[in-house]
């Protein structure tokens, strides 16, 4: 006789979680700041190559003695924080627009769609990177959001109608949910444990 073997429960198709979001976030910045550094370091052997050291050392190395400039320094900072903000854009909007999920996300089993389940068009793609500056300047009340929300939007979900649902049995995604309900049901255990009264034996 043949013991039938249920299938295993699986989360495609439900609203993904703060922890797995953030996680997946965190891979997707970690991503654009490893191909940020690796463009000023290219743009800095051009600039040594074409003979433009002065400027190459005011930029990447400003010290007293290169008697960098205000402007210099302003400029640096602000090369550095408008190129982070458009590779971003351009990084999530592109994988976005190509496979609905970006790296990161792709890793956690992740995907990205509109509420009526279609794919994201450009238009939507963009109000999606710009709720996450509305949400990031409202000090992250727009990301946290997510944790209350029936829907598990955040604020730039809101503002692109879209959801972000488990797309597929991703490996690193499944141990983190089952890594994470280990510990719940740990902490469940401690707190009846904690309120379970002592057991008394009484002699007769």
């Amino acid at each position: 006789m043949t013991q039938f073997i249920p299938p295993s429960s699986s989360l495609r198709g439900h609203y993904a979680g703060f922890v797995t979001r953030s996680i997946a976030f965190a891979i997707d910045l970690m991503l654009v700041i490893i191909t940020q550094v690796t463009v000023l370091l290219f743009t800095r052997l051009l600039l040594d190559f074409f003979g433009l050291n002065a400027l190459a050392q005011a930029l990447f190395e400003p010290s007293e003695t290169t008697n960098a400039s205000l402007l210099i320094t302003l400029l640096r900072w602000g090369i550095a924080i408008f190129g982070s903000s458009i590779l971003f854009a351009v990084y999530v909007i592109s994988l976005w627009l190509l496979v609905d999920k970006t790296l990161g996300q792709a890793l956690l089993g992740l995907r990205v769609v509109r509420t009526n389940g279609r794919s994201l068009s450009f238009s939507y793609a963009l109000r999606r990177v710009a709720g996450y500056y509305v949400s990031f300047f409202a000090l992250f009340i727009g990301f946290l959001w997510i944790l209350i929300d029936d829907r598990r939007q955040g604020w730039h979900d809101k503002m692109a109608d879209t959801v972000v649902v488990y797309d597929w049995e991703a490996r690193l995604g499944k141990r983190l949910r089952e890594w994470l309900a280990r510990r719940q049901e740990s902490r469940h255990d401690t707190s009846v444990a904690s309120i379970t009264p002592p057991e008394t034996t009484i002699k007769g």
